[in-house]
């Protein structure tokens, strides 16, 4: 689905190009047609921009109000023209049908981040609560409505029913005036709305047999769906949790992709001819390999944990004893649904993959070798040149970022069922039969503190592509976008955000420590888990521990 200001360019393009269509002749009946068109199209253009409220409360309304005052003179002329034949239809109609089609959407966008009850659903939701935003929509709305105004313009021409040719000439005359109000205070639009994406779900996705040029624009929606996803983490907007095995899974898959995302500017990197570009392709993806290790890094600190309500990632267990078989103690492992999220960040993984090695590749044949790597002529014909290559790389350390700081939220949820079997963290006095137990505080501040560490890394990558993408001449507006959203994210639930992360980093650190005193554990004020729940029938039976308990043994 095109951005917000594709869109709008759509349509602005589809109207210029009406009139020189127009000009070959038209009798009443055409006319007719393309009234019709206009009035369509005046209804759609006033829906597209009365989506949301604070759009509806701030937009000029003289713009409006002209923009009403426009259509009822359109709708008099259709009541003097004769019945449009259905039959009337031509390149003029079909550029009207994909200018209003486009104009249809831009509502459809901007809503598809909100709710039906107006909840926000991606951090990107809030964006058109500011002014500047606003203005955006209102600046291209007049544009369009000056488009209409010289289509009025020519419908006029030759028309001999004076009613009529009064009517559309007062069209025309509305909307210019419209165009010259919306365009009035409207200059210090904010270029990041034009980038304004369309939500899309948060459900698992797979590559099918597409061919490798629709890879960049594959791996560019996996990263709404993240995006998407790591809102509803950290807003616990989602039934189904990221459980800890779906953190570390999504961890190793993330570090992955950043390595295949560095190996792809290298190769690139290797025979380009010119040597500052080729030298800022090599640093980027430096900083790509940084991230990746700190993807990694994060991953270990999840060895020796275990999820118990979702037990998939675990160490590998020994073979039951034959006298655990015969009392009949072995414990199958629950099978659990991996989240959403994880599938997505595989599914990008295997995007870099396809787009680096040929359609052939596949995550689970890297064992055996990945191959030899695709010509660097045939990368950049598909990602249209070193510039756009950046531009959709850039989306993954972004996106990475936004996962990195709802990964704490995750661990603090599925604290309660995260077991371990560390030596050093061993309850002393413990039944010497029982192998797993809670972790300990010390185990969960590292997990969190990682995910902070990823966060740096995935900044200091990001920005290194779009360099690249400036070097090459590239504009890249949704980076504003992104910007944005991450200080919606970073400000915590709620609209008018939460105390900042550094304030709760401390608040946690001193919980931590007066938890090590007492024996207790204590959570800081400031730090939101969500709706409270009964932890017992999220994490199952203890029964269901990954290995020895008190003589039981769990087979996977």
């Amino acid at each position: 689905m095109p951005a917000l200001g594709e869109l709008y360019d759509t349509a602005d393009a589809r109207l210029s190009q009406v009139p020189g269509a127009l000009r070959a002749g038209l009798d009443t009946s055409q006319r007719a047609a393309l009234a019709a068109d206009l009035d369509r199209f005046l209804t759609r253009l006033q829906a597209s921009f009365g989506g949301t409220e604070p759009t509806r409360a701030i937009v000029a309304s003289d713009l409006t109000a002209h923009l009403a005052m426009a259509q009822t003179e359109v709708r008099t002329a259709l009541r003097l023209l004769p019945e449009p034949s259905p039959t009337d239809a031509g390149r003029a109609r079909m550029l009207f049908t994909e200018a209003t089609h486009a104009v249809s959407a831009v509502r459809d966008v901007i809503e598809s981040h909100r709710s039906v009850d107006r909840m926000p659903l991606t951090p990107y939701a809030y964006h058109f609560s500011s002014q500047p935003a606003l203005d955006y929509l209102t600046r291209r709305t007049a544009d369009l409505a000056w488009q209409a105004g010289q289509i009025s313009h020519e419908l006029t021409q030759g028309m001999m029913h004076p009613g009529v040719a009064d009517a559309l000439t007062n069209a025309r005359r509305y909307l210019d005036q419209a165009a010259v109000f919306g365009r009035a205070g409207t200059r210090n639009t904010d270029p990041a709305a034009a980038a304004f994406p369309l939500a899309l779900p948060v459900e698992p996705v797979q590559v099918g047999a597409d061919p490798t040029h629709r890879l960049p624009a594959g791996l560019e929606d996996d990263c709404e769906r993240l995006s998407r996803a790591s809102f509803e983490v950290l807003h616990d907007r989602t039934d189904h949790r990221l459980s800890g095995s779906d953190v570390q899974h999504l961890s190793r898959w993330a570090a992955m992709g950043r390595l295949l995302s560095g190996r792809l500017l290298l190769r690139v990197a290797d025979q380009h001819p010119d040597a500052p570009t080729a030298e800022a392709l090599r640093s980027a993806a430096g900083h790509l390999r940084d991230a990746a290790q700190a993807w990694q890094g994060a991953a270990a600190k999840w060895r020796r944990i275990v999820d118990v309500a979702d037990p998939r990632a675990h160490p590998k267990l020994p073979p039951p004893s034959y006298e655990i078989v015969r009392r009949g103690q072995v414990v199958q492992l629950p099978q659990v649904v991996p989240h959403p999220a994880a599938v997505i960040m595989h599914t990008s993984v295997t995007r870099l993959g396809k787009l680096l090695y040929g359609p052939q590749w596949s995550p689970d044949g890297v064992a055996r070798g990945p191959g030899q790597p695709r010509p660097a002529g045939e990368i950049l014909t598909d990602t249209r040149g070193e510039g756009r290559l950046a531009a959709t790389l850039y989306r993954l350390p972004a996106t990475g970022r936004q996962l990195a700081l709802a990964a704490p939220a995750a661990i603090q949820r599925a604290k309660s069922g995260l077991v371990t079997d560390s030596p050093e963290h061993r309850p002393p006095g413990l039944d010497r039969g029982i192998h797993w137990y809670p972790i300990h505080e010390h185990q969960a501040e590292p997990l969190c503190v990682a995910y902070e560490a990823v966060g740096r890394a995935e900044e200091a990558a990001a920005a290194s592509l779009l360099r690249v993408a400036e070097n090459a001449g590239t504009a890249v507006p949704r980076a504003l976008l992104d910007i944005a959203a991450y200080r919606q994210l970073a400000a915590g639930p709620g609209e008018q955000g939460t105390p900042d992360r550094a304030r709760v980093r401390q608040q946690e650190r001193a919980a931590a420590a007066k938890s090590r005193s007492t024996g207790y554990h204590v959570l800081p004020a400031a730090v939101s888990l969500g709706p409270k729940t009964d932890d017992s029938a999220a994490v199952g039976p203890r029964k269901e521990l990954p290995e020895h308990r008190r003589g039981t043994h769990t087979s996977r």
